[in-house]
């Protein structure tokens, strides 16, 4: 488990335990709940308005879209832990929060690692993605009512299609979810794309100096995106990620000018879009991943098979040795002959070698 000490006076630790899953625990910050009931509240009609919308429907739909909204957000989350653990590491809790939501792994200290638990969130909205498609394309028979076209993720790609009530759900779902995935690829840290990118130049650069371009990136990222929200509607919201985005990015650069490598193993209290790193010693033991479980797997069929097939030969030999013995060398057939002389080779060969090529 993933020890942290929870201070009130710290505002991301105001939040409640709505249920565990896969030895994850599940939270939800106060201000989710705080920002659904305003949000909601402000899409209630006007009484002054002329049309005739009834509140009781603006709030089946409202409480829709934040439903599948929470569920869209868990699962990419999910996907993260789960990414992490299958690559040895470790992943205890997720808390979603106003800006989306925040999964708390410990990947192992390797660009690799940290690689796929970056692509296992996006990877979750792929899946829903694709499952909302051919639900859509089966119940229409009409590819076009895919909402692929990002300027419009809610409304079918052919605008000549007009959905029941029931298909615009799997649309809503569909288009949150590619949504999200759009965005969180964005190479810009700390998004999911801008994890991303530092782990493909973990390899090249070395660690602290892959972290310094993706920050550096992810600041610049952050201020065009507040640019971009001053043109909008609703643009509250993107510039709460625009700020929250560049705080975080200086953040981590300041704590790699303070201590250097010491940021090797992990963040202490840095959160991201996609994930957070808290601080380990990197040459703890962990539990080996689903990867590593099964390279050890494959190694050990691999080692097993080659006990057996030694012990064949050497049986087989034997064998050839008892005959040659009793009835000469002229009783043996070709490929009993085969085997004997590569077998003479091999301890030959052996015999020439080093004393410990000798003692295999």
């Amino acid at each position: 488990m993933l020890g942290r000490q929870r201070a009130l006076d710290n505002p991301i630790n105001w939040s409640f335990r709505v249920g565990r899953l896969f030895r994850i625990d599940v939270r939800v910050h106060i201000a989710f709940v705080l920002c659904a009931f305003v949000l909601i509240w402000m899409e209630r009609p006007d009484p002054d308005s002329t049309a005739t919308v009834a509140w009781s429907g603006v709030l089946v739909d409202a409480l829709g879209m934040y439903g599948i909204l929470f569920v869209v957000v868990l699962l990419h989350e999910f996907g993260h832990c789960l990414g992490a653990r299958a690559t040895g590491g470790e992943a205890d809790e997720i808390l979603l929060w106003p800006l989306g939501g925040l999964a708390y792994v410990v990947p192992p200290h390797n660009a690799g690692a940290h690689l796929i638990t970056a692509f296992a969130g996006p990877m979750v909205n792929v899946l829903i993605c694709l499952v909302c498609s051919v639900a859509l394309v089966v119940w229409t028979g009409n590819l076009g009512v895919v909402p692929w076209n990002p300027i419009h993720p809610m409304w079918p790609a052919d605008p000549a299609l007009f959905p029941t009530a029931a298909q615009m759900w799997v649309i809503r779902c569909f288009g949150l979810s590619y949504f999200l995935l759009l965005i969180n690829l964005l190479p810009v840290f700390p998004f999911d794309g801008g994890r991303i990118m530092q782990a493909w130049l973990w390899p090249k650069k070395g660690y602290r100096a892959s972290m310094e371009l993706a920050t550096g990136t992810g600041m610049v990222g952050a201020i065009l995106i507040a640019l971009f929200a001053l043109f909008v509607e609703e643009s509250w919201l993107l510039l709460m990620i625009a700020a929250f985005g560049y705080i975080t990015c200086w953040q981590t650069r300041r704590i790699l000018r303070e201590h250097g490598e010491i940021v090797l193993t992990g963040f202490g209290s840095e959160y991201s879009e996609g994930y957070t790193f808290w601080s380990q010693d990197e040459h703890e033991e962990r539990k080996p991943g689903f990867f590593e479980r099964r390279r050890r797997k494959r190694s050990a069929r691999k080692a097993e098979l080659d006990r057996q097939r030694k012990k064949e030969q050497e049986a087989a030999l034997e064998s050839i040795l008892r005959k040659v013995s009793e009835s000469g060398m002229a009783s043996l057939t070709a490929r009993e002959r085969r085997v004997l002389e590569e077998e003479t080779r091999r301890r030959r060969d052996l015999a020439a070698g080093s004393p410990d090529e000798r003692s295999q």
